[in-house]
């Protein structure tokens, strides 16, 4: 396995670091250590996939596969000092032994960190988009029928006339919401294929949020 090029780590049944392929050392970019079970999230810099957090020893892959647990595409993002962020997708088995008792467990570790990107890229899209269409027509009918009201408000009670100027106002915050949202789609994905993306959520809140 480590000649063919395979990022492959052994956790022994002592519940150390017993191996990391060259690939897998090329990955993480550090070379083997013997490093206990209850160490290899802060030592390797696994995070969540999130990112949002450090991996609880418990929730290391190899780690849930040394007690027994088949792990399949879990997801961890590796955030190391000084390097781009990584995520990782990795496959944990146990390693039993001819008498069935655990001795420890293997796991395979694949690079998809282009493939995170490009699915957040076409999600940031999509949501975008849908927000957009669905939001914009419904919005037009509630600000055409809030101004007829307006036109009207005259012979409103005091309280309904508040309430519709309320809903006048909240239906143009959101207008200028959708505004943003159609210009982040234009900036973020032009027809022609050029431009540089932007992220969506900072965009809209700096447009909504000067």
């Amino acid at each position: 396995m480590c000649r063919s090029g395979l990022a492959v780590a052994v956790l022994g049944g002592s519940g150390w670091l017993s191996m990391l392929s060259p690939g897998l050392e090329h990955l993480l970019h550090q070379p083997f250590a013997a490093v206990r079970a209850e160490s290899l999230a802060e030592v390797f810099h696994l995070y969540t996939e999130g990112g949002d957090r450090v991996l609880q020893p418990h929730e290391v892959p190899i780690v849930r596969a040394s007690r027994g647990e088949v792990v399949e595409d879990a997801t961890v993002t590796v955030r190391a000092p000084g390097q781009p962020v990584r995520h990782l997708r990795v496959n944990a088995t146990p390693i039993v032994g001819l008498d069935g008792e655990q001795q420890g467990a293997w796991a395979v570790i694949t690079d998809v960190t282009s493939l995170v990107a490009a699915a957040r890229g076409e999600l940031n899209r999509s949501m975008a988009e849908t927000v957009n269409h669905n939001l914009r027509t419904p919005l037009t009918t509630i600000l055409g029928h809030a101004e007829l009201l307006i036109d009207q408000q005259d012979e409103f009670p005091p309280g309904a006339a508040r309430s519709l100027e309320a809903v006048w106002r909240a239906g143009h915050h959101l207008k200028d919401v959708v505004t943003s949202i159609s210009e982040w789609i234009d900036l973020a994905y032009p027809s022609e294929g050029e431009g540089e993306a932007v992220d969506f959520a900072e965009y809209v809140d700096r447009k909504v949020h000067p």
